[in-house]
């Protein structure tokens, strides 16, 4: 997607927002994060463009209206819902990513200080790599998750490293495996000075952006080696269906105790309440995932998919 058709995505939003969803140029400025005299130069290039008939001549619009409907029924913040390609083997990635990226840039953008936290997972690293360089040497980046796997091998979707090389920003990575061996040796590192520091680091960031695991033989968390197959067994028979930041959760979006959970060394969810936490993933694959975490109320903004949001909304109820 080159600027030129982020631009006239972003035109369709405003027109849809405006045309279809009745909102005034200010109510429109605050979801998209530009200046008023921003939407109407976007409602101009939707003109421009022919976008604005009887009804919005693109596919954006049934996209607005299910992330109108998403943001309404778990009261995000906001709800960006991309379209998916027919047929594309990597479905929505590309257009998620460069979504997330936007929601990104709004923040990094800034000439203020900014501490910005990040989980990680393909997602997460696609939506950090479209972003542009810029120099924001003030800015600090804390990973959420810890950065190896169980063997010592390195975490390869961590985007902490990647955004501070694009920005010039400070970096902090969560000196552990994702699943400590036991629990002793979570305990162990928790009491360590350096895991202690970045954890008072994450706790002052304004936003999280992380990505949603799915439960299942071909969950991250298992085929990456950070737990085990009899782990992974444990998970299923506890119905678990997700997880976020390596936590589980199920169905119903509540946290799975388990042995595996006993020795996740990700920041507690629960500690993360106060921030904006921003969910990136999408897919048919990942919806009951993605749901399960609205359900149970831990995120305050989502960048998803149509095919992920049309079965949140047409399960959203039951």
């Amino acid at each position: 997607m080159d600027k030129f058709e982020v631009k006239l995505d972003q035109a369709a939003r405003a027109a849809w927002m405006s045309f279809v969803g009745g909102m005034t140029q200010d109510e429109i400025a605050q979801q998209l994060g530009v200046s008023r005299p921003g939407v109407q130069r976007l409602l101009a290039l939707a003109r421009q463009e022919g976008l604005i008939k009887v009804h919005i001549d693109h596919p954006i619009a049934s996209c607005m209206a299910l992330a109108g409907a998403i943001r309404e029924r778990f009261a995000l913040d906001f709800c960006d819902v991309v379209p998916a390609e027919p047929g594309a083997s990597d479905g929505a990635a590309n257009y998620l990513a460069v979504a997330g990226a936007e929601r990104i840039a709004r923040l990094v953008e800034r000439s203020e200080p900014l501490t910005l936290a990040l989980g990680t997972g393909r997602s997460v690293r696609a939506t950090v790599e479209s972003l542009s360089r810029m120099e924001r040497p003030q800015h600090r980046f804390v990973s959420l998750v810890g950065n190896v796997a169980r063997d010592g091998s390195a975490n390869r979707y961590d985007g902490v490293m990647v955004l501070a090389d694009k920005t010039g920003g400070e970096r902090f990575l969560l000196p552990a495996p994702v699943v400590a061996g036991s629990v002793e040796e979570k305990e162990a590192m928790q009491q360590q000075y350096l895991f202690r520091a970045i954890t008072e680091v994450a706790r002052r960031a304004e936003a999280g952006f992380i990505g949603i695991g799915k439960i299942d033989r071909q969950a991250t968390l298992f085929q990456d080696h950070f737990i085990t197959e009899e782990e992974l067994e444990e998970l299923l028979d506890l119905e678990a269906v997700g997880e976020l930041l390596g936590w589980p959760m199920n169905a119903r979006g509540e946290l799975i105790d388990c042995s595996t959970s006993r020795r996740i060394t990700s920041l507690p969810l629960e500690m993360l309440a106060g921030q904006s936490l921003v969910a990136l993933a999408g897919g048919l694959g990942k919806a009951p995932a993605i749901l399960a975490a609205l359900r149970g109320g831990w995120l305050k903004g989502l960048v998803t998919d149509e095919v992920a949001a049309r079965y949140i909304t047409e399960r959203a109820g039951s």
